[in-house]
């Protein structure tokens, strides 16, 4: 067998050596990945992409996005994930499982390695970091990291994390395609581009950088976007719409400034954009092809 296509499933649901396998194998993937320039991926002038928002463990969502996109019959088509971690909890005794989505990210890549892309994204790069969080009351990197030692055990829970981490340093911080479309999970706060450095692209980014670069930082933590920095961004990055995530949209997504659309996947309204790679592409394309989860069977 291709050591590509090794399966998680065969396994049982907690085995430690097939997680930390699974995250390793995709972790050389993304990193191998054929059309990645710096820290951007280069998605070429055919097929179709389907970007999605923040998932935060949703694993419904997650199903219902395979089922759609069927990648084993549709060769061409590519799979854009970020923020898969750090569940929304209600009550103080949930658990959050959302290294369970993680875990089946990882597989899908391992699946489909040509097919599905990550993208960078603010509670990845916390986890990574220990860049604490708190939501709802709770830090939610030590609730996932008692989840995973709980699921796996000390020992092998920490070799698990382990892995995750280096899962999480492998991946990219944008996607952009032919037809000028940029992807990332955000963009700056508009005060901060006097501080930000685009030549973030064009390098891979270090251990050190996802440490502490402040315009990595920036990127994925930016959340209040202006008209005039979008057009100066697009500008410099050459594109002309922006795909993000990160900023909560009760009904799936926001369409601002003729230039920016915003998705999230992580509730019952959650959405999904799925666009062809081919032909030019307007805001006004794109947003009449976003889709609802609850489409989907």
């Amino acid at each position: 067998m291709d050591d590509r296509t090794m399966t998680f499933a065969s396994k049982s649901k907690y085995d430690a050596d097939a997680a930390i396998r699974t995250f390793q194998q995709a972790a050389r993937l993304n990193r191998e990945e054929l059309h990645l320039r710096g820290s951007v991926l280069h998605l070429p002038a055919y097929g179709q992409v389907v970007m999605t928002g923040d998932l935060h463990g949703h694993e419904r969502n997650f199903e219902k996005l395979q089922k759609y996109a069927m990648l084993d019959r549709a060769p061409a088509r590519h799979v854009i994930l970020h923020e898969l971690i750090h569940a929304d909890l209600v009550a103080r005794s949930d658990v959050d499982t959302s290294h369970h989505l993680l875990l089946k990210a990882a597989q899908y890549k391992c699946d489909f390695p040509d097919q599905v892309h990550f993208l960078q994204s603010n509670h990845e790069l916390a986890q990574l970091t220990g860049y604490l969080i708190a939501k709802n009351g709770r830090v939610v990197i030590e609730e996932f990291n008692s989840a995973v030692l709980a699921a796996y055990g000390g020992d092998p829970g920490r070799s698990v994390l382990h892995a995750i981490n280096e899962f999480i340093a492998s991946f990219p911080l944008a996607v952009r395609t032919p037809n000028r479309v940029w992807m990332s999970h955000s963009l700056p706060n508009a005060q901060d581009m006097d501080q930000f450095d685009a030549g973030i692209f064009q390098r891979a980014p270090t251990l050190d950088d996802l440490r502490g670069n402040r315009s990595i930082f920036n990127l994925v933590w930016g959340r209040r976007q202006t008209p005039q920095q979008l057009d100066d961004l697009a500008r410099t990055l050459d594109v002309d719409v922006f795909l993000l995530g990160h900023q909560p949209q009760e009904m799936g997504f926001a369409v601002l400034f003729d230039r920016l659309i915003i998705l999230a996947s992580n509730h019952s309204h959650g959405t999904f954009l799925p666009f062809d790679l081919s032909k030019a592409r307007r805001i006004d394309d794109l947003e009449v092809s976003i889709r609802k989860f609850v489409e989907i069977a």
